[in-house]
C-alpha cells in the first residue's frame, strides 16, 4: 500500500475516532446533569445528537478538504 493511501486511512481513522470521543464525552456530560433531574437514556441521547451531528459534519468537511485539496494534489 502506498504512503498516500496509508495517510488517507489514518485521516479517516482519526476523524472517526474524534467524532466517537465527542459523542461519548457530550453524552456523559449531559447524562451527568440530566439523570438527577429524572431524564431517561433516550432523552440524553436526543440532547447530545445535535452536537454530535455538527461534529460529524465538520469531520466530513475536513475529510473532503483533505481528499480533494491535499490527496488529489499529491497524486498529480
Amino acid at each position: 500500500m502506498e504512503t498516500k493511501e496509508k495517510r488517507l486511512r489514518l485521516v479517516i481513522y482519526w476523524l472517526f475516532s474524534a467524532v466517537m470521543i465527542v459523542f461519548a464525552a457530550v453524552t456523559s456530560y449531559i447524562a451527568l446533569w440530566s439523570f438527577p433531574l429524572g431524564a431517561s437514556v433516550w432523552m440524553v441521547l436526543g440532547r447530545s445528537l445535535p452536537i454530535t451531528l455538527i461534529v460529524a459534519v465538520a469531520a466530513g468537511i475536513l475529510f473532503a478538504i483533505y481528499y480533494f485539496v491535499i490527496y488529489k494534489k499529491e497524486t498529480e
